[in-house]
């Protein structure tokens, strides 16, 4: 009895370890999501920005940064392979938050694709001098752009009320500044470093939404099963 009794209780505390094991690895993966649009910003326009001089944010594109052979691109290539496991991170971390939903499935599964080719950007880059890498990189920023909108789409498609509303805003307004930016492109110009950090900027921050949304479903989920 004595034995049986010793085995008892970690039995019935098992599962919930187990289950605050899970919810503090689920958090961490989701905060992840924050953090990859904190990374982006603070090492392009608050880092790399600085290291060349007479560089107008308002007026010059973001992917000229992370071009081979300008002043930033030593601070963005490492930037690049940074952002690609954090942004991962946070898509692996809404891939298990958003079970019982096929729509919201698909919309975690392209966002772990959309931080997996942000690889290719790396492999095939703008060099600055080299007209030849235009081509390749736009090909590779379009397909990354098609992953980004196709996610948001299907994530809308699995929420209902304000967070469907909002991520198709975001959408609309990351989309139709970025066509906006394409057209005033190469710069430097106004419109183009503007509408450009407008565009990426409403993804950023629909990232930062969406991962607190999750973490508050899950969080609230669980507090359900944990009282019923």
């Amino acid at each position: 009895m004595s034995v049986a009794g010793g085995r008892l209780p970690r039995r019935r505390r098992a599962p919930a370890l187990e289950g605050q094991h899970s919810d503090a690895l689920r958090t961490g993966l989701l905060a992840a999501g924050p953090l990859s649009s904190l990374l982006y910003v603070v090492f392009t326009d608050g880092v790399a920005a600085f290291q060349w001089a007479g560089y107008r944010r308002s007026e010059r594109m973001v992917s000229e940064l992370f071009a081979v052979g300008s002043p930033g691109y030593s601070v963005t290539a490492p930037l690049t392979w940074l952002y690609t496991v954090v942004f991962m991170a946070f898509g692996v971390g809404a891939w298990i938050s958003v079970r019982g939903s096929r729509a919201l499935r698909i919309g975690a599964g392209l966002l772990i694709a959309y931080g997996l080719w942000n690889i290719m950007g790396a492999i095939f880059p703008l060099r600055i001098g080299d007209d030849t890498s235009i081509p390749v990189h736009i090909v590779v920023t379009n397909i990354q752009l098609a992953l980004m909108v196709a996610a948001m789409c299907f994530v809308a498609a699995g929420f209902h009320g304000w967070m469907r509303v909002y991520s198709i805003v975001s959408l609309a307004a990351s989309a139709l500044l970025g066509i906006i930016a394409f057209m005033a492109a190469p710069g430097p110009n106004l419109v183009l470093g503007i509408s450009e950090r407008i565009s990426i900027g409403a993804f950023l921050l629909w990232v930062t939404v969406l991962a607190f949304v999750l973490w508050k479903r899950t969080t609230a989920a669980g507090s359900k099963a944990a009282t019923s």
